[in-house]
């Protein structure tokens, strides 16, 4: 199952993209790789129980906590340029 130049067409056309005939040459084919790779996905012999993972290892999270800093004056002391306790930066406009 591949799509035709007037369905890429009317896709680039929802994704408001505009393709020069050089680019239409070169995408479709392209899409018409993928899609065949889609094919052969979804040929592949799985029950609904199947699961796919790429590793074992789970998310691990650490518990948030509160935890005081001791020195903040020498994170302020070691601003390159600082007016009291708060960092001086360039105005961004």
């Amino acid at each position: 199952m591949g799509i035709t130049r007037e369905e890429l067409l009317h896709v680039a056309k929802i994704a408001r993209i505009e393709l020069s005939e050089q680019e239409i040459e070169e995408l479709l084919p392209q899409f018409n790789e993928i899609l065949s790779l889609l094919e052969r996905v979804k040929s592949l012999p799985l029950s609904d129980e199947t699961t796919i993972k790429t590793t074992e290892n789970m998310d691990e999270f650490r518990e948030d906590r509160v935890a005081p800093f001791e020195d903040p004056d020498a994170i302020v002391e070691q601003f390159p340029r600082r007016e009291g306790r708060l960092a001086k930066v360039p105005r961004n406009l």
